[in-house]
Formats: structure tokens, sequence, C-alpha cells
């Protein structure tokens, strides 16, 4: 892994997705050396630049193992939660293994990655950038989504607390809450939907990368609003 970056390292997770894609281009352009954990490394579409680690976000242990990796090329000094999953599905219809696994994509998952994150940084002493990707779901109520709005939502919530918990040792911690994005798989399941109006991943990862700058260094435990025209 390289480590002679100026910025030091930042972890994407689900860096190999649409909007975490996105992110990995716009970090490596701003001087990261970009680490992106994925359960399969050979099948993972990314920049030569980015360095795949085999890492399944749903396990404790592979998570740990992958802190230990960044540890030793670090600084780590940047984590984006770009990872997660969306299932509909009305609160008393959906089953145990849905909810368990919705939960596991968009909150237990993230959860993992910024706890080993945060214990890098604080033991790094030299602060840090944590930002999670929320959904509009989380302030938008709507049936059909259970699972999905109370992972998101969760996400939210855990964004705060770990801002208040991280303050003292400069680590911002933030959400970002984008709207349906312009993506491939978004204009296959919504074909009819008016995709001028929805926010172009590029646009995102541009608002993330803004959380990471020392402008933003007064900002933390905010969720920000993602929604262009949608």
């Amino acid at each position: 892994m390289a480590t002679d970056v100026a910025r030091g390292v930042a972890v994407v997770g689900g860096g190999a997705g649409a909007l975490g894609r996105a992110v990995v281009d716009r970090l490596l352009a701003d001087g990261y050396a970009v680490v992106v954990p994925v359960r399969r490394p050979q099948d993972a579409d990314l920049p030569a630049a980015a360095t795949a680690v085999q890492c399944d976000l749903r396990s404790a242990d592979e998570v740990d193992r992958l802190a230990e990796t960044v540890r030793a090329a670090g600084p780590w000094r940047v984590l984006v939660n770009a990872s997660g999953g969306y299932a509909g599905g009305e609160a008393h219809r959906i089953d145990d293994e849905e909810m368990r696994d919705l939960l596991e994509l968009n909150l237990l998952g993230p959860w993992r990655l910024a706890r080993a994150a945060a214990r890098a940084m604080i033991d790094q002493g030299q602060g840090g950038r944590i930002v999670n990707v929320s959904s509009r779901a989380a302030v938008d109520v709507a049936g059909g989504q259970a699972a999905y709005q109370v992972a998101k939502t969760g996400l939210v919530r855990l964004t705060e607390v770990m801002a208040v918990e991280l303050r003292e040792h400069s680590i911002t911690v933030n959400a970002v809450m984008p709207s349906i994005m312009d993506t491939p798989a978004n204009r296959f399941a919504m074909p009819h939907a008016d995709h001028s109006r929805w926010p172009q991943t590029g646009e995102v990862a541009a608002t993330i990368a803004w959380l990471l700058t020392d402008e933003a260094s007064l900002v933390s435990g905010a969720a920000i609003p993602a929604f262009g025209r949608a």
C-alpha cells in the first residue's frame, strides 16, 4: 500500500458502489491514499491507485484486521461510510431476516468501521474526519420501506452521538443525506422518473469532500441534506 500521500489514508466503505466510486475518485484527486474494504477484491472495479482490502463489514474480526492494515500504513485520517443497500417492505410484513439484513448493510457495518476509525484516530492523536452516508429516508417518513428508514435514521443518530463523544479528540463526525441519486440502477428501477432532477454522485461526493477540509473543522454532528431538485 502506498504511504507517501501527504494527506494520509482515507477508507471508503462501499467504495465499489456508484456513490462510493465517485468518492474514491474525488479523494484520490485530493491527494489521499484510498483503501476500499470489499468482500472480493478480485471483483472490485476500482482505480489502480486505490487499494482494495478483503473485508466483510458484517464481521468484527475482519474489520479489526482491516484497521490494523490501515494503521500500519497510516495515518488514518478519513473514513467515508458509503456502503448500504435498499429493500422495501412494510413494518408489519417484513420478517426478522429482512430487518437484520438492512440493519447490517446500513447501520451495523458502518458502525463497525466508524468504531475502528475512531480508535485509530484517537491513538494517532492527530484528529480525523468521519462521514456517514444516510438518506433522505431518514427525515421523510413514508410507508413501504420500514427497515431501510429505521437503519438510515439510526445512522444519523449514531453520527450525532459519535460527534459528541469524539469532539475532544478533534475528530468530526457528520452525515450526508442524499435523495435518490442518478445511478444506472436507479434509472433502471424508475425508468419514467425525471432523472434530471436527481443529484449526481459526483455532486454528493463533492459535499462529502468539503466536510473533510479545514474549512469544515467547526462542523460536527450535522446531517446535511443533499436533495438537489429531487
